[in-house]
């Protein structure tokens, strides 16, 4: 025997690899859907995100007509602003602030406790966009009747005097700013997709 080392060749028999590639490729495969499927829901995800904001902004914008017709009614001389009336309820307007919770549950947004928006495009206080409007308006005091200083917020308006285009007219000496109490707003938007969004606004 010569001292040459013996040297064993193995081989591989190619059919016995087949069964370790096809493993191989399905958890890969495996790994791809699980990667599509995150993908899908991610992008699922960022679009139900960015409608519901779409969703709110057009609410939002919506609560305009709600404070704009709250304006017509202060301004309307047929309403009696020193009292507390189921009529007055109906029209959206309260004499009084009081405790209650117009952006909670606890509060029942419909005809007899609030009033429809109106306007433009807005029909049965619903605009083009398919959201419902409605509002209510406070008056900041603690008590009804007249506003007086101890139970009611004001808000000072605009001074006296003659029209500063006429420079042969002399108005005087300027009249006491007149005070006007404050009224709180309070528009309640609901849109698809049970959108509700709420705004507040201070009149006077």
């Amino acid at each position: 025997m010569n001292g040459n080392s013996i040297r064993k060749r193995h081989y591989v028999n190619p059919e016995s690899e087949r069964g370790l590639v096809l493993f191989f490729a399905l958890i890969a495969l495996v790994a791809m859907m699980l990667a599509a499927v995150a993908l899908i829901r991610s992008v699922d995800t960022n679009t139900s995100v960015a409608g519901n904001l779409a969703f709110k902004q057009s609410a939002t914008i919506s609560a305009d007509s709600g404070v704009e017709t709250a304006m017509l009614l202060l301004t309307n001389p047929a309403l009696d602003t020193t009292v507390n009336s189921a009529a007055n309820a109906a029209l959206g307007y309260y004499a009084t602030s009081s405790e209650r919770q117009l952006t909670t549950a606890t509060f029942t947004w419909d005809n007899t406790n609030s009033a429809l928006a109106t306007g433009t495009n807005i029909v049965a206080g619903k605009d083009a966009s398919g959201n419902t409007i409605r509002f209510v308006v406070e008056r900041m005091c603690s008590t009804t009747g007249v506003p007086i200083e101890d139970t009611c917020l004001f808000g000072q308006g605009k001074e006296g005097g003659g029209s500063l285009n006429d420079d042969d007219y002399d108005p005087g000496p300027p009249s006491p700013p007149a005070f006007s109490p404050i009224y709180r707003v309070t528009a309640r938007v609901e849109g698809p997709k049970n959108t509700v969004s709420y705004i507040q606004a201070y009149l006077y």
